[in-house]
């Protein structure tokens, strides 16, 4: 019996943009298109609680190879 031929992936994508916002100045510091991506946002307050806020979105092989990538960062684990 033949192999099933793979069925072509779908065009879509997310775009993320980050701004960096100082008094009423904004700074776009991060743009990207990609097919999947993992966002978290967060804030430490004067008691020393994290407050933030999570998404993600794109095919679960990818979301789950950006959560190594997260994990395994150099500079976040400083």
């Amino acid at each position: 019996m033949p192999e099933p031929t793979p069925r072509p992936l779908p065009e879509f994508g997310y775009r993320i943009v980050c701004y960096e916002i100082e008094a009423d100045h904004q700074t776009v510091i991060f743009d990207a298109t990609a097919r999947g991506f993992i966002a978290v946002t967060g804030t430490i307050d004067q008691d020393g609680a994290m407050h933030g806020e999570g998404t993600h979105a794109g095919p679960l092989t990818l979301r789950r190879r950006l959560a190594r990538l997260i994990a395994s960062d150099e500079q976040l684990a400083g």
